[in-house]
């Protein structure tokens, strides 16, 4: 159920749920067939408290909210095409907003003992530690604060505690095992990034994931949040669809073992995400050009299917699809050389929002503009305009094109520029043997980091280049390689210490909506017919296979039902 200020809202319709660890990350699509034009919904929409919540009755036929994400609509996506309309929403997690950002206020010691406002700093570790000797009152919690040359160094328990009373998380760590509690902070902290880069630094070593619970009771959203060893979830039994027993869901598993012998770890991120401006081509068949001008107008036009994507659909043809008859829109664009990373294959791509951010600390949507000199000069474009799905490039509304775009694309001056970002799917990927390699080597075992590394930097070509240069304008511009580098050594090493989970992966599709799962619950009994999802004829492990992320899908955009895909260690 989508609910807006605690009222049903039954336009919109889920799609599907995300929940990414070990934060307790989430995000959902959202669907409306046919958009309400009617004054003020789609405002009210986008600036209104959402949420999407699990009723379930309980014995006694009372009514309990599970809440599932709480938050606001972000992104709009139109899949609006020649006689087609609908609307995609995109719901972000209001938590993925609180953690998205820095520390509010970063408090630590003077000389003489006080406690002071700091514009900048970090809990360090090892010689230079700096955590100091006494607790504070920190916003109401008493926790440690920087005290710089103290010596000491931050363990687990008081960097979480910090980050936590900092941020303002209210984070319950009774959970926590005492040997992890009292183990140093393997990385140094930087409280001037986002919380949530402070969080996976101090979680990811020791194997802890953040499980959230999240009810509506009496109108009222209550959320609370513990972080627990990923080991140490909830066991939760799955059975294979053949098998005779109830409850059999569990549809297809895929594995990789963890290393015996020698093995490559590869440690594998997203593409790089570059911010560009690209001039954009003619998405439609020139020989459609030159009809009187009713022809383009949807309402007047005699076949709207035919002139429909005419001076509306302009196209990067990033895939080659536009370079021959009937187009003749010339050479691919080439990926190659934009990326400069390995070679990256003509293929379609579509338009992300931008590496520069907005005053609010948002990235920047990508900008469209038009010119109706060839180029000479630029006006951003004003009037409705969709970024393509499936492809990189923008459709004109029908009734967004104006009388001279119109007529300076009839005369051929017409030109579409887009400054946004493209994401290379050529994948960073850093290796790493484990074991000695004149041994038994075995399958590679691979670590999908997409969500915890990023890489991403801006274009000379930008037109927001220069303000980035000079400081008018701030870019998040990311190059993790080197932390990448240091997590892979790091786990590795720890794998051979034998403090450690022995590093399997798999994942897990099941039948059916599985959304109250979280990230560190334990699926028990994971197998097929005969193979668990270790290679193994028994249970996965003794203590199951812990969840790192899933998501479900709701059937809106899919003919197979509900599904539930999960990322599983073990």
């Amino acid at each position: 159920m989508v609910m807006i200020n605690g009222v049903p809202e039954p336009r919109l319709t889920v799609d599907s749920l995300k929940v990414q660890g070990p934060l307790d990350i989430r995000s959902a699509r959202l669907f409306v067939d046919e958009p309400d034009d009617s004054p003020g919904v789609l405002e009210h929409w986008l600036c209104s408290q959402m949420l999407i919540a699990w009723p379930m009755r309980l014995v006694d036929d009372e009514i309990y909210w599970a809440v599932l994400i709480q938050g606001e609509l972000r992104e709009v996506v139109s899949s609006e095409s020649a006689g087609v309309r609908g609307r995609w929403f995109e719901l972000v997690d209001a938590w993925d907003d609180m953690i998205a950002k820095p520390t509010d206020t970063i408090w630590g010691l003077n000389p003489a003992g006080s406690l002071i406002q700091r514009p900048a700093g970090k809990l360090m570790i090892g010689l230079e530690g700096n955590r100091s000797t006494g607790i504070f009152n920190v916003n109401g919690v008493m926790a440690h604060v920087i005290q710089d040359g103290s010596g000491l160094g931050w363990t687990v328990l008081s960097a979480l505690e910090t980050v936590s009373t900092l941020g303002g998380l209210s984070l319950s760590l009774r959970g926590l095992p005492r040997k992890i509690a009292d183990a140093d902070l393997v990385k140094a902290i930087d409280l001037t990034r986002p919380v949530s880069d402070a969080l996976k630094s101090i979680l990811e070593p020791y194997d802890l994931t953040i499980q959230r619970d999240i009810t509506r009771l009496d109108g009222t959203v209550v959320e609370r949040r513990a972080v627990r060893p990923i080991s140490s979830g909830r066991p939760v039994r799955v059975v294979w669809a053949d098998d005779e027993r109830p409850l059999g869901d569990a549809l297809v598993v895929k594995s990789e073992r963890p290393a015996q012998t020698a093995q490559l770890w590869i440690a594998r991120a997203g593409g790089w995400l570059v911010e560009s401006t690209f001039n954009l081509s003619k998405g439609w068949d020139p020989a459609l050009e030159g009809q009187p001008d009713d022809e383009y107008n949807k309402k007047k036009s005699s076949d709207f299917a035919t002139y429909a994507d005419v001076y509306r659909r302009w196209v990067l043809n990033e895939d080659g699809f536009f370079s021959g008859p009937p187009y003749n829109q010339g050479p691919a664009f080439g990926l190659t050389a934009f990326f400069g990373t390995g070679t990256v294959d003509s293929q379609p791509l579509e338009f992300k929002s931008n590496v520069t951010l907005q005053a609010d600390g948002s990235p920047m949507k990508p900008v469209v503009e038009i010119s109706t000199n060839n180029g000479s000069t630029w006006l951003p474009f004003t009037q409705s305009v969709m970024i393509l799905d499936g492809r990189a490039g923008v459709y004109f509304n029908p009734t967004a094109l104006t009388a001279s775009f119109l007529a300076a694309a009839k005369a051929g001056s017409a030109r579409v520029r887009v400054t946004a970002s493209l994401q290379s799917p050529l994948r960073v990927e850093l290796q790493r043997w484990n074991g000695s390699t004149f041994s038994a080597k075995l399958p590679p075992l691979v670590f999908d980091l997409s969500d915890v590394f990023r890489f991403q930097r801006i274009d000379t070509n930008s037109i927001h280049h220069s303000g980035v240069e000079v400081g008018t304008l701030v870019a998040d511009q990311i190059d993790h390689t080197y932390k990448m580098h240091d997590w892979l050594v790091e786990r590795t090493v720890r794998h051979v210490q034998g403090g450690a989970p022995s590093g399997g992966r798999a994942t897990l599709e099941l039948a059916g909506a599985w959304p109250l799962l979280r990230p560190g619950d334990r699926l028990l009994d994971v197998r097929g017919p005969g193979v668990a999802a270790d290679g193994q004829a028994q249970a996965l492990t003794r203590n199951g296979a812990s969840v790192l992320s899933y998501e479900t899908r709701f059937a809106t955009s899919q003919r197979n039902g509900r599904t539930t895909k999960i990322d599983l260690t073990f």
